[in-house]
Parts: C-alpha cells; sequence; structure tokens
C-alpha cells in the first residue's frame, strides 16, 4: 500500500492517526521546496525520524557535539571505527561507551519529537506513505513513540505558533538581557538554557542550533523571556554562516579517476609521436611523388 496527497487536504495529524489506527509499517515522507521530513514506522508506532533542509541532511554526531552531549575527539574516534566496520554511528557511540542505551533512546525520542514539532509549523506541502520500507535500516537501536502524544503536543503548539511568529519574525534577530529586567516570570530550565546563550552575537537561529531544545521550544523560551520583560530586542542580526562543502571521494573512484588521467596521457602522447615521426606533410608529400612518377611512366608507354 502507498498513498499520497497534500496537508492542506488532509492534515498532518490526520496522516499520522491513520497509519497509527491501521499498524501499518513503513516511511512516511512529506516535503515542501527543498524540505523533506521523513517518519519511519513500525505496527503504527514512530520509530524514526529525519529532517533534510536546503539539501543537508545534519549528522546526528554534530548535533551531540554542539549539545555537550559527547567530545569532539570522541566523535572522531567513532566515526572512524564506524566507517572502518561498515555499522552506523550510534552504534559505536553505544558500544564503545561514550553514550548509554538509554541517553541515546531519550536523545533520539527527542529528536523525533523536535522533527514532528518542525512538521506541525507547516502550513502546505505533500506527503506520500511507503509501505514496508525503513528509514535506517542498518541501526540496531530504535524506540517507539505513540503517534497520539505527539499529536496532542503539536495541536497544542499549532495554536502556540502564530503568536510566537508574530513576536520573533526573523530568524537572524538578537537579543540581548535587559540590564533591569522585570523578571515576571518563573524561569523553567529551557528559559535558562536560552538566557545563557543570548551573548548579542548570535540570532534566534544560531540559539536554536546551539540549546539543543529544538525549534519550537527555543522560540517559546524567547517569547515567554521576551513577554516577562526579561530581554529585549536589538537593532542587530546575526551575520549569515558561510559553510564549505566538502565532500568524500572513494577509493575505487579515486583509481578510476588515475586510470582515466593515464589512458588520456598515453593516447595524448601517442599522438604527439605520431606526428613528430611521421608528419604529415611528409606523408602528403610522399604521396604525391609516387603519384607523379606513375602518371609519367604512363605517358611514356
Amino acid at each position: 500500500m502507498a498513498f499520497e496527497g497534500n496537508i492542506e487536504d488532509f492534515g498532518v495529524a490526520d496522516v499520522l492517526q491513520l497509519i497509527n489506527s491501521q499498524a501499518k509499517t513503513g516511511v512516511l515522507t512529506f516535503h515542501i521546496k527543498r524540505e523533506i521530513i521523513s517518519i519511519g514506522f513500525e505496527n503504527g508506532m514512530i520509530s524514526s525520524a529525519s529532517h533534510n533542509k536546503k539539501g543537508v541532511l545534519k549528522p546526528i554526531g554534530d548535533y551531540l557535539v554542539l549539545t555537550g552531549k559527547i567530545s569532539k575527539v570522541d566523535l572522531k574516534k567513532c566515526k572512524s571505527i564506524s566507517k572502518k566496520k561498515g555499522v552506523q554511528l550510534v552504534d559505536t557511540l553505544v558500544k564503545n561507551g561514550v553514550l548509554t542505551k538509554e541517553n541515546l533512546e531519550k536523545i533520539i525520542e527527542f529528536k523525533i519529537q523536535e522533527i514532528v514539532d518542525e512538521l506541525f509549523t507547516w502550513e502546505k506541502g505533500e506527503y506520500k506513505f511507503q509501505l514496508g520500507e525503513k528509514l535506517y535500516s542498518k541501526s540496531t537501536y530504535s524506540v517507539l513513540v505513540n503517534p497520539q502524544f505527539l499529536i496532542l503536543e503539536g495541536m497544542r503548539r499549532i495554536d502556540e505558533w502564530p503568536k510566537i511568529k508574530e513576536a520573533i519574525p526573523d530568524a537572524k534577530a538578537i537579543f540581548k538581557k535587559k540590564k533591569r529586567p522585570s523578571l515576571s516570570i518563573e524561569m523553567g530550565e529551557q528559559e535558562n538554557v536560552v538566557l545563557k546563550l543570548m551573548d548579542s552575537k548570535r540570532g534566534v537561529a544560531d540559539i536554536v542550533e546551539a540549546s539543543g531544545l529544538g525549534r519550537f521550544r527555543t522560540y517559546h523560551a524567547i517569547y515567554n523571556l521576551l513577554d516577562g520583560g526579561a530581554i529585549e530586542r536589538t537593532e542587530l542580526v546575526a551575520k549569515q554562516k558561510i559553510r564549505k562543502r566538502s565532500f568524500e571521494i572513494s577509493r575505487q573512484a579515486t583509481v578510476n579517476i588515475v586510470v582515466w588521467v593515464i589512458m588520456m596521457l598515453f593516447i595524448t602522447v601517442n599522438i604527439i609521436l605520431a606526428f613528430v615521426i611521421h608528419p604529415f606533410y611528409k606523408r602528403n608529400h610522399s604521396n604525391y611523388r609516387s603519384k607523379s612518377e606513375h602518371l609519367e611512366r604512363y605517358k611514356n608507354r
């Protein structure tokens, strides 16, 4: 079974509920412009999710380092091991004791919630469900999250999102702590995390990336701090980061390129030698002489 449509006609909550109620296994993919969100299901429960934004799928390793859950050294070491053994990075992190199985499961659950939160902010987009497909087929670690809980949270956040976006319309906007904050709100854990990241240089998008709270929770915390009088917006905007694109060439691809270059050099050298040893004009001259001699002999007969 495969079904598809758009969320304007059949909303995100409706699609999730349908797959859950029928206990289906497969991958549900939503896309709009250059964004793709994929959700893996096992017997109607959500087991995995990924968010590809503008052609970039952010690796979980970068997220773990950015949020302080693992070190750069551990990430580099485990990446190398994973590449050699051909296994998923998360499996290597657990096997080498960098993360516990319980911590990994909590992180996966959080990332699923974060991605579904993002999905509920979409007003347009198309979806397609592929029965029997798997999102991460090689990973030995997975979780099962009831979509009903995510739907309830998502619906609540849909109601809150418009006022949050109205207060924070620009992801590059920079906020700063007030010198004399009124602090009319009770500071929660998320507000404290966000407040510590405000340094008059980071924009909202930078804080989202560094907080590890996800887009909705970070925006919500900024909104609470702003509404409570703890922070204020500045006239500054964050500088756009220029990210260098990197790519890896496989060993086989490298060998193929080298062979191709050698062959082209060999052909080029042979062509040059052919013209040096047997110049074109000499060949033509020789042909011309042989034809002239043949004509003279014919006349003298």
